[in-house]
């Protein structure tokens, strides 16, 4: 009878409603390709070679037991920071550890449907409260999940997780705020903060925007009462979020990419590009991120706010209206999306250009065309309209027929594609016009506006995946299975099994080391450790958010254990170790003859300010004659290491090469081992020298030479420690940083939070249980 009558509710709740409208919308986006790729789901560029490798990677870690150091990840990586931004904190990804880990092509497709239907419930949770009529408020929550962000995304799987529970932040806050309801926000923080790290820092600007806007300007003296609770429930939610946030915070630190800075103008405006993009992201359905139709060849920033169906109409209709905090929250977006300076807050003041941010007002725009639409009656529905038609019209106009340079005669790159968005966005408007307007009264209205506003959300998700596997027909969902997955498992098995190499990729193979859970040289993610980045930068050749070993620094290749190379491609002056097809092309294997062991002994040594003098072309050379040290470090080696001779900084011949490798070579690591918790090496030395493990520096890192514990030094970003004469049996520990303080705070915090949201009850019962005794 109680099992009846709980599916009774749930059949009639709108919560249900919601899920399967998104759970129709996005199989009718997702199911056609899943259904012509037999089960597969596979895109371009990032999402093949960066989400399906990351997700294959972080499922076998975790089963496995690797959870500090990664080996696949570049030349070794801290897990945990590594992958907090892309898997780690995802509810999604913990539920796609119930199939193997080369199961991902197969598994994401539903798990994106999955995502869209966790967004407009979420969506729909907030909305709610701001209409009369639930409706409205489902309307509202497909909007917000099927916006052009969400469409123009589809390449980063991960920002679909911050998507589906962002509006829970806001449903939370108005609960603490304005129906006193306390643990609901501190939860909300607490699953935002371990979701996305990175994402949830703006978050924390936009909800104190939120904040000032919806509530101060109302009741300042009302409201700022409030924000001590608010600032106990988010500290308690951070606290929570503890266990993965403090790690991947410290992690993120280390990284270079965060030290761009906007100077001068650049603070202030944008080009006149940006601007045009800016403008067409809210009038024009979502664009291929590699493939743009007009403006600019490839965007990458993620800038779309576009609604489907109703574009900005009903937005610009509510703004034309009485004043009130939607508004004032738009006209501020709007004014940060303008201005580079107050843009780049969302990225803690990062110079690149980012829009990521815009699932944040799209969730206030889904909001005010709820509203809009349950007041059709009342909003100013045509001068919007000829607003938002003038804007369409002008812009494209602009594009279309104004010349964009001397030998460019407008800013259209695909008609075609171009020509899509433009009908699709202008088919809106008119939609718009006949059902908001014309037959705002209709009899059939509600099931009318479903029907139509389905058919836009999963019509424009549809026509970009499918646009995306025509124009990158050979990354289509066999081949990346072919060449990802399945190279991947290949690799693993032709190449020997012993622990003391890597392996390089051409970059037709981002990753694969990752999906062949082998060591590397190079990866294509720009979540790696700091010290990685400060290695090639000190050689002349800046890491950006791939590694790709200089093809001229052949040195490098024995310094950082290069044995073997993969690549599609036959090359008759290399050593060919094996070959195999998987399916869709060849793969040639190649064996480096002058590769090293990982662990080798160093006689000299140079200083970084001695390094910097030495010209690029010849550092990767001089790298197998001495190990760069700091300058300070000076008075720790000169009792092992004998300082590099002047001439032998600058003379560097083929004769030298081979006689520098066979010096590294004579007292390298004769037993190296890879487990849970490090690594270790044997090493035997003729004197008091230091050894040299091409392993990334990291804090974590701690060491022991037969069986006593070492300091270990930073070389370069690379790792030395002294041995002495004879052998030496090495071990490196490692712990990632922040992990232990991250798990003992979350427990404080979850301690804490209990008690507050428990201690009504608590203290209720300890105040009667007195006054019981004395009655007896």
């Amino acid at each position: 009878m109680i099992i009846s009558s709980f599916l009774k509710k749930m059949r009639r709740s709108d919560y249900t409603k919601v899920f399967f409208l998104c759970l129709l919308t996005s199989g009718l986006m997702f199911l056609p390709s899943i259904i012509a790729n037999k089960g597969l789901f596979t895109l371009v560029g990032d999402f093949n070679y960066q989400q399906i490798p990351f997700n294959m990677l972080s499922n076998r870690a975790i089963k496995s037991g690797d959870l500090f150091w990664n080996w696949s990840t570049d030349l070794g990586s801290n897990f945990i920071g590594s992958y907090s931004f892309y898997t780690l904190g995802s509810p999604f990804f913990w539920l796609s550890l119930l199939f193997p880990a080369s199961f991902f092509p197969y598994v994401i497709g539903p798990m994106f449907m999955l995502k869209y239907c966790a967004a407009g419930l979420t969506a729909y949770g907030y909305i709610r409260r701001y209409v009369t009529d639930g409706r409205y408020a489902i309307m509202g929550a497909l909007l917000y999940a099927f916006s052009g962000f969400s469409a123009v995304n589809l390449m980063f799987n991960h920002f679909h997780d911050v998507v589906a529970f962002f509006p829970l932040l806001l449903a939370g806050f108005d609960r603490l705020v304005v129906d006193k309801r306390k643990g609901w926000f501190a939860a909300a923080v607490a699953l935002n903060a371990t979701l996305n790290f990175f994402f949830f820092i703006g978050e924390v600007i936009f909800l104190v925007i939120y904040y000032v806007i919806r509530y101060l300007f109302e009741d300042w003296k009302g409201y700022v009462r409030q924000l001590p609770r608010i600032a106990w429930e988010g500290l308690l939610g951070v606290g929570m979020a503890s266990l993965l946030f403090v790690p991947a915070i410290l992690f993120t630190l280390q990284n270079p990419r965060l030290d761009a800075f906007l100077f001068g103008p650049n603070a202030l405006v944008y080009t006149g590009s940006r601007y045009l993009e800016l403008i067409k992201a809210i009038l024009m359905p979502a664009d291929l991120m590699p493939h743009q139709s007009s403006i600019f060849p490839s965007d990458f920033s993620s800038s779309s706010a576009y609604l489907p169906l109703f574009g900005p109409v009903l937005v610009i209709a509510m703004m034309l209206g009485r004043k009130h905090w939607m508004k004032r929250m738009m006209v501020a977006s709007l004014i940060i999306a303008s201005v580079p300076l107050l843009n780049s807050f969302f990225y803690v003041l990062n110079a690149a250009y980012y829009a990521r941010w815009f699932y944040m007002p799209v969730l206030i725009m889904a909001l005010m065309s709820a509203v809009a639409l349950e007041r059709r009656n009342e909003i100013p529905l045509k001068k919007s309209l000829l607003i938002t038609a003038s804007s369409l019209a002008l812009l494209a106009a602009f594009l279309l027929f104004y010349p964009w340079s001397e030998t460019q005669k407008n800013a259209i790159f695909h008609y075609d594609q171009f020509l899509f968005y433009l009908t699709a966005a202008a088919a809106g408007l008119a939609a718009t016009y006949y059902l908001v307007w014309r037959f705002r009264r209709g009899k059939y209205w509600h099931r009318a506006a479903l029907i139509l506003l389905v058919i836009f959300c999963a019509g424009l998700g549809l026509f970009n995946i499918f646009a995306t596997h025509s124009i990158y027909d050979y990354q289509s969902g066999q081949a990346i299975q072919n060449t990802v997955v399945k190279t991947g498992k290949e690799l693993k098995r032709v190449l020997p099994k012993t622990e003391n190499y890597r392996i390089g990729i051409s970059d037709d193979g981002w990753n694969l080391a990752m999906v062949a859970n082998l060591p590397t040289v190079n990866s294509f993610t720009s979540m790696v450790n700091g010290s990685i980045f400060e290695f090639y930068q000190s050689i002349g050749s800046p890491r950006g958010v791939k590694t790709v070993i200089p093809p001229d620094a052949y040195g490098l290749k024995p310094l950082l254990s290069e044995r073997f190379f993969v690549d599609t491609v036959k090359m008759d002056n290399s050593k060919l170790y094996t070959s195999f097809n998987n399916g869709t092309n060849t793969v040639y294997i190649y064996e480096n003859k002058d590769a090293l062991p990982i662990g080798f002994t160093y006689d000299y040594y140079i200083t970084q300010s001695q390094f910097q003098h030495v010209s690029d072309e010849y550092k990767h050379l001089v790298l197998l004659r001495a190990v760069v040290i700091k300058d300070s470090d000076v008075p720790k080696v000169k009792n092992f290491l004998v300082p590099l001779p002047e001439t032998d900084m600058f003379t560097t011949t083929k004769a030298e090469y081979q006689h520098d490798l066979k010096m590294r070579a004579k007292e390298a690591s004769t037993a190296f081992h890879r487990d849970h918790t490090g690594f270790i090496a044997d090493i035997r030395a003729d004197s008091d020298k230091y050894a040299f493990f091409s392993v990334p520096f990291d804090k974590g890192w701690r060491a022991t030479v037969n069986g006593a514990p070492v300091h270990i030094l930073d070389a370069d970003g690379m790792m030395i420690v002294p041995v002495s004469d004879g052998a030496n049996h090495i071990r490196f520990d490692y712990r990632t940083p922040g992990l232990s303080a991250g798990f003992f705070l979350a427990l404080l915090s979850f301690a804490a939070f209990s008690v507050y949201l428990f201690s009504r009850r608590i203290f209720s019962r300890r105040s009667i249980q007195p006054s019981r005794e004395l009655s007896e």
